[in-house]
């Protein structure tokens, strides 16, 4: 009797610790989930070097949500369908403030993570287009509506801008979003189309048109600058040098740039936040394996001023004990 009493007992406390552990494995597997573009765009490739990072060298499970459109990724976030969201900080701010597309509907709980690395953006043309400079497009095919992405009519005016331009100034090719505008270019019913450098998309459309692509060199000048940030704050002009990974940039061109930031919301805990952190900070080599552009990462930058957007307390945390002087 006593032994089966201890048998029991120790049955009872062996299925006590396996529950334990079982749970202790549930609560170490917390699968949170970073919104982004969908495949085929730079972002979406960036944006899973970040999880892969986070996956292998924390105890979070981070996975992909993919949106055709910035205010659709950063709705995720507001909305409480993501923990997080790779996207630009000048979409997210026009989205923080309620300013354009997002007039009338600011999204106060966003908060940023972490500043990822800048992000250069240009007009690509067929290498062997007479299109030679930004002042060129006037007149020409370009996308227009973008009624899936309108975050592109705001960047082609920031690009356009550049030599006193806007949409206005070109013919209208009526699009959705980006690889569409992408493959209508080359279909051959647009002039130009605009894409970050390293695109999977630009190395595709590179290879496969005769030539090749060109990405157009802006010009830097105050002027310029100050007409680019006219249509948004965060926009500028940028050097970017000839990399095997930057199809279509065939020598030292000026392109637009602003920064991309890891976004969350204000309720996210702050340990978890934290722990994206940290990670993110301590893992480069990792990040730069999952995508070249990432050299342009730095752990100084991580907390960069943003003008319009506020850093996550559990990110004001990790900079104060990492020593990282804080922006806004």
């Amino acid at each position: 009797m006593i032994r089966n009493l201890c048998r029991s007992a120790l049955a009872t406390v062996a299925a006590a610790i396996m529950l334990a552990v079982l749970a202790t494995g549930q609560a170490a597997a917390q699968t949170v989930a970073i919104s982004t573009l969908p495949p085929g765009s730079i972002n979406n490739v960036q944006a899973a070097a970040i999880a892969k990072v986070v996956q292998e060298h924390s105890d979070l499970q981070m996975r992909l949500l993919t949106f055709s459109s910035p205010a659709a990724i950063i709705g995720a976030v507001q909305n409480k369908q993501a923990e997080f969201a790779y996207t630009s900080n000048e979409e997210a701010g026009d989205a923080f403030t309620g300013i354009n597309q997002h007039q009338g509907r600011p999204m106060k709980d966003l908060r940023v993570a972490f500043t990822v690395f800048p992000f250069r953006v240009g007009i690509i043309v067929r290498n062997n287009s007479d299109i030679k400079t930004v002042a060129d497009m006037k007149g020409k095919r370009v996308g227009s509506e973008w009624t899936s992405f309108k975050q592109g009519i705001a960047l082609w005016d920031g690009l356009l801008a550049n030599a006193g331009l806007s949409l206005k100034d070109t013919s209208p090719v009526p699009t959705t979003d980006l690889l569409r505008a992408a493959e209508d270019f080359k279909a051959g019913k647009s002039d130009a189309f605009m894409f970050a450098i390293g695109g999977p998309k630009v190395a595709e459309i590179h290879a496969s048109i005769d030539g090749g692509v060109r990405f157009l060199n802006m010009e830097n000048s105050p002027q310029a600058n100050a007409r680019m940030r006219a249509v948004r704050s965060e926009y500028h002009v940028a050097l970017v040098q000839p990399a095997p990974n930057f199809p279509g940039v065939i020598g030292p061109t000026n392109l637009m740039e602003y920064y991309i930031v890891l976004l969350t919301h204000k309720d996210t805990p702050a340990d978890l936040v934290y722990k994206v952190v940290k990670t993110a900070h301590g893992n480069k080599p990792g990040l730069v394996a999952g995508h070249p552009s990432f050299g342009a990462f730095t752990q100084a930058g991580m907390a960069a001023t943003q003008d319009r957007l506020q850093y996550h307390p559990g990110a004001l945390r990790f900079f104060k004990e990492a020593g990282i002087a804080t922006g806004k």
